[in-house]
């Protein structure tokens, strides 16, 4: 599969995530699994991946223990991330 195709489905569950219809939790999921299909990724952009889905996934426990998470840094971070990646390979 493209990179195009991969980087397209975690940016669509992004926005899905923004605008409240897809869990945090859901979101870390698709990042890690479209992510590790990525070719021509740089170690470092992996390794700030898994902190971004980790990362996710904390907002996730928050958010089932009652607790309302401040998504929007893991956000913004996570749309930083994108703008890195190789689209063209």
């Amino acid at each position: 599969m493209s990179n195009q195709t991969l980087i397209a489905r975690i940016e669509t569950t992004l926005n899905a995530t923004r605008e409240g219809s897809v869990s945090a939790g859901k979101l870390a999921e698709v990042l890690r699994l479209n992510g590790r299909g990525l070719e021509a990724m740089q170690y470092h952009l992996l390794k700030e991946m898994e902190s971004l889905a980790m990362d996710l996934e904390i907002a996730q426990w928050h958010d089932e223990d009652g607790f309302l998470p401040d998504l929007t840094e893991a956000l913004e971070r996570a749309e930083l991330w994108l703008a890195k990646l190789p689209r063209d390979v």
